[in-house]
């Protein structure tokens, strides 16, 4: 198994992100597979890997992975296995010769450091993926393109930088560094970037693969609570989470939009495409409806980048700037209230010098007098504070808000100020790199009626799109 993460960290794929280990496969009754590793896009599984300790034993390996590979959607199966045995590599694609036959898998030429590299890869996969209703962002194979390319000039930095440090250099590239003095890998990203910032055509599939790079921001470089990434809960939220709560809490022209912890801008972003898409709202418009803080400066400075991308020559008119989200007053200047707020805020303890929380208004965040001394309940109690009446609200919040039993106090008070429309469980390997179970919820405020119907859902990660989309349209309707 070793050899074959070295393999995918190699080509890029990023460990809990793009491949997991041991995913379980369901049959029917309660009978189940295990992959020994599945390659995801998104949440739809690409290639299953099966891992034997012998060469001997390759034939076996296929046998066991090809089953598998059928078993997870015997209409649709994953189209690659791959089957490492011993020091031995083989991969195989999935065909139909005709209806009797069924589905067989023949071998493919190559091996995989070749074959599934992300360009090759999206070529092989791309018919399957469209089958799957893979989500790109609406941005189809020009997103793929965009990823590989962004992807190259990436590893063509420096090899002793980080991914935190590479990002970092991207980002400089295209908002200060003149292109006569950059790195080779970052001229031609700046010169396809900078036309577009600068007032060009919008690209979705440019600004959706920017995105799904700067994932790797959003990623911990060392273990423990050291990292900023786990300190501050700065995690990834994935497009069909995001485009998911946009469209259960359906933004509208001339509505204030909020998210004071916007990460890579995914829901201000997807909330301008949104209004245009739906709406048909002006992009000088919406540029003014939105407002997205964040404590990190290059986060802000991803998402204005995203949402550059989506509105350009707006760059101007975005209200996106460097603040704490926690320390945010509704008769601050440009603030007031707002009638939507879309976030995915940090979740875990308040660090130490979060001690004068009590004092800034905060009634159930904060350390003393019965309050919370966790990041989730403060922003939960933000969104609140910060929404107008009758607005409504999209959070991504851990699933212990629900089932702490220390929490039940803050749940009835909760309870009593807002109306529940929906809480969605999300599949654990949506947030890699916490151990906590999540769940997005859409709420409004105000008291709620009697009688009210919530409806609560749990999604799995294949299909998940397909599900959270049907989700989006119950709550709608």
């Amino acid at each position: 198994m070793t050899r074959v993460r070295q393999t995918l960290e190699r080509l890029g794929y990023t460990e809990h992100t793009d491949f997991d280990y041991e995913v379980e496969i369901r049959l029917y009754g309660v009978q189940r597979l295990w992959a020994d590793a599945v390659l995801w896009d998104g949440q739809i599984p690409v290639v299953l890997i099966e891992v034997e300790g012998r060469e001997a034993d390759a034939p076996t390996g296929w046998a066991e992975a090809r089953l598998k590979a059928i078993a997870w959607n015997p209409e649709d199966p994953i189209p690659i296995i791959w089957v490492a045995a011993g020091q031995q590599d083989r991969c195989y694609w999935a065909v139909e010769p005709d209806r009797r036959a069924g589905v067989c898998y023949v071998a493919l030429d190559g091996q995989p450091d070749q074959l599934l590299c992300p360009d090759r890869l999206a070529t092989l996969v791309g018919d399957y993926l469209r089958r799957q209703g893979a989500y790109l962002g609406h941005s189809g194979a020009g997103e793929l393109q965009y990823r590989q390319i962004l992807l190259d000039a990436f590893r063509g930095l420096s090899s002793s930088w980080d991914d935190h440090r590479r990002c970092q250099a991207l980002l400089n590239a295209l908002h200060g560094s003149r292109s006569r003095r950059l790195p080779n890998a970052l001229r031609g990203i700046a010169e396809r970037f900078g036309p577009i910032l600068r007032g060009g055509s919008a690209d979705p599939a440019l600004a959706h693969a920017f995105r799904w790079l700067m994932r790797r921001y959003m990623r911990p470089l060392r273990p423990g609570r050291n990292d900023p990434v786990r300190r501050y809960g700065r995690y990834f939220t994935p497009s069909e989470v995001v485009q998911f709560l946009v469209q259960a809490v359906d933004p509208k022209p001339g509505e204030r939009i909020l998210d004071f912890a916007c990460g890579t801008g995914g829901f201000l972003g997807y909330a301008a495409r949104h209004l245009m898409e739906r709406y048909g709202a002006d992009p000088r418009n919406i540029a003014g409806q939105l407002f997205g803080y964040d404590r990190d400066a290059t986060c802000v400075q991803i998402t204005r980048t995203f949402v550059g991308l989506l509105l350009p020559g707006f760059q101007g008119s975005l209200n996106i700037s460097q603040g704490d989200g926690l320390r945010l007053h509704r008769n601050d200047r440009d603030l007031q209230e707002f009638d939507v707020v879309l976030s995915n805020p940090p979740a875990g303890d308040l660090p130490e010098n979060w001690e004068r929380l009590g004092q800034e208004g905060y009634q159930w965040a904060g350390r003393g007098g019965g309050r919370q001394n966790l990041y989730e309940v403060a922003f939960l109690e933000q969104a609140i504070r910060l929404t107008q009446e009758g607005g409504r609200i999209g959070l991504v919040l851990p699933e212990g808000i629900w089932t702490n039993a220390q929490l039940r106090t803050l749940r009835e008070q909760f309870l009593s100020r807002v109306t529940i429309r929906a809480i969605v469980g999300l599949p654990r390997g949506v947030f890699p790199f916490t151990p906590s179970k999540m769940c997005a919820v859409v709420f409004e405020k105000h008291r709620p009626p009697r009688g009210v119907e919530v409806l609560l859902a749990e999604v799995t990660r294949p299909k998940m799109s397909e599900q959270l989309s049907v989700l989006a349209r119950q709550i709608g309707a």
